[in-house]
C-alpha cells in the first residue's frame, strides 16, 4: 500500500483539523509526519520527526550565515532547510520509506521542494489560504515558489480562487487540483433548529471581521428579542466585539463564548438557523481559502450569510444554499440579516439545499480518496 509522509507545522495543531484528518486517515493511516513542533493535542500516533528537536552542530553555525547572505542576494527567504536539519529529514525518510510527500501549506512545500526535490520522491503541496494570498505578495517568496514548482510533482488548492491568485503572479503548475478540505457529513448533521438562532464560528481576526458581524446583528436584532447570536472563537478582536455588545446593550442576545471544544461548536452549529461571516481581504493581503466553518455550517443545514470573498462563492449557490454580499457592503449584509429575522428567507428550504450540497460535494472521506488517487498516480509513474 502507498505510504505518505506529511510535512506540516505541528503534530498536532488543534485548529488544523484538515491536516490532522490527513495524518489520521490518508491511505488507511499508512503515514508518517515531519513537523516543526509538537503539541499536547494528539488524535492519533504516527511515526514523526520533530524538526525543532534536531541538534544543530558547528557546521550549521558556520554555514548558516553564508546561506542567509546568499539567499538575500538571490531574493529568497533568509533561511532554508540545510545542514543537520536536512540530513535528519533525509535519514527519517530513508527509515520510514514513504512513497510520496504531501506538504500541508504552500510555505512548507516550497521549502521542502527546494531542499530535497532532487531525491526522487514525488512532492505535492496543499495551498489553504494565507500561503497563496499574503505570502505571495513577497517577491522573495514568489521567487522561491517559482523555483520550487519546477521540482514539485503536483499542487492542491482548497479553492479555485487560490489557484487563480497564484496564476496572477505567474505561478502555475501543470498538475494542479482543486479539492476543498471537506467535513464528515455523518458527524456534522442538522438537529432541531432553534428559531431565530444565529452563529459565527472562527478566529476573531482581521480577515473574518467579526466586529462587522456582531455590529450588524446588534443593530438589526434589537426589535427581535427572541433572536440570539452565539460567537464561538477567540482572538485579537474579542475585546472590540465585547465593546460593541456593551455599547448596543445586547448582552441578553449576543454571547461571546471565546474558543470552544469542537464538540461544543458542533452542538451550536446543529441547532443554529443562520450562520454569519463577513470575510474580507485584510490590508496586508491575507484572505480565506475555503473556510472550514462554512463547510461545517452547510453540512449542519445552516443558512449561510457571508461575503463574495476568496473561495466562499465556490461553496455557496446564491439564493439556493446561502446568501452573499460584496466585501464591506454593510448595508447589504444588514439587509440580509433583517430578511432572516423577519422571515423573508425560507430557512428550511435553504437548509435542505445546503445539506444536500455538502453531502454531494464536501464529504471529506470522498475528497481524501480523490487526493489519494492523484498521489498514487505519481507513485505509479
Amino acid at each position: 500500500m502507498t505510504k505518505v509522509c506529511i510535512f506540516t507545522y505541528s503534530y498536532m495543531h488543534r485548529h488544523h483539523t484538515m491536516v490532522n484528518f490527513h495524518i489520521d486517515n490518508m491511505f488507511d493511516g499508512n503515514s508518517c509526519a515531519c513537523v516543526i513542533d509538537e503539541r499536547e493535542f494528539k488524535s492519533v500516533e504516527r511515526p514523526r520527526l520533530v524538526r525543532d528537536e534536531i541538534r544543530r552542530g558547528l557546521y550549521d553555525a558556520v554555514v548558516g550565515p553564508v546561506i542567509k547572505v546568499s539567499n538575500k542576494l538571490r531574493k529568497l527567504p533568509a533561511y532554508s532547510i540545510f545542514g543537520s536539519e536536512r540530513k535528519a529529514i533525509l535519514d527519517f525518510l530513508d527509515r520510514e520509506k514513504p512513497d510520496v510527500i504531501l506538504c500541508e501549506f504552500g510555505c512548507i512545500g516550497v521549502d521542502v521542494a527546494e531542499a530535497i526535490g532532487d531525491r526522487g520522491l514525488p512532492i505535492f503541496t496543499y495551498y489553504r489560504g494565507y500561503d497563496a494570498t499574503m505570502r505571495v505578495r513577497s517577491k522573495r517568496q514568489r521567487n522561491l515558489t517559482h523555483r520550487a514548482f519546477r521540482k514539485m510533482t503536483g499542487v492542491f488548492f482548497v479553492s479555485d480562487y487560490l489557484r487563480r491568485n497564484l496564476a496572477h503572479y505567474g505561478l502555475e503548475h501543470p498538475n494542479s487540483h482543486v479539492f476543498p478540505s471537506g467535513v464528515n457529513t455523518d458527524r456534522f448533521t442538522p438537529s432541531t433548529k432553534k428559531k431565530l438562532s444565529f452563529i459565527a464560528v472562527g478566529r476573531l481576526i482581521e480577515k473574518k471581521r467579526p466586529d462587522l458581524t456582531v455590529e450588524a446583528f446588534c443593530k438589526e436584532a434589537k426589535g427581535f428579542p427572541d433572536a440570539t447570536l452565539n460567537v464561538l472563537g477567540g482572538g485579537p478582536m474579542l475585546e472590540a466585539c465585547r465593546e460593541i455588545v456593551r455599547r448596543e446593550g445586547m448582552e441578553n442576545q449576543v454571547t461571546l463564548h471565546t474558543e470552544q471544544p469542537h464538540e461544543n461548536v458542533l452542538k451550536y452549529l446543529r441547532e443554529a438557523e443562520f450562520f454569519l461571516q463577513h470575510s474580507v481581504t485584510s490590508p496586508g493581503g491575507d484572505a480565506e481559502g475555503a473556510p472550514t466553518s462554512i463547510q461545517e455550517a452547510l453540512a449542519c443545514g445552516c443558512t449561510v450569510i457571508a461575503t463574495r470573498h476568496a473561495g466562499i462563492p465556490d461553496l455557496i449557490e446564491e439564493g439556493k444554499t446561502g446568501f452573499l454580499v460584496d466585501e464591506m457592503d454593510l448595508d447589504g449584509y444588514r439587509a440580509l440579516i433583517r430578511s432572516a429575522l423577519s422571515g423573508e428567507i425560507n430557512a428550511p428550504e435553504v437548509a435542505a439545499a445546503a445539506r444536500d450540497f455538502a453531502v454531494a460535494n464536501l464529504d471529506n472521506r470522498r475528497l481524501i480518496k480523490r487526493v489519494e488517487a492523484v498521489l498514487e498516480s505519481a507513485v505509479r509513474t
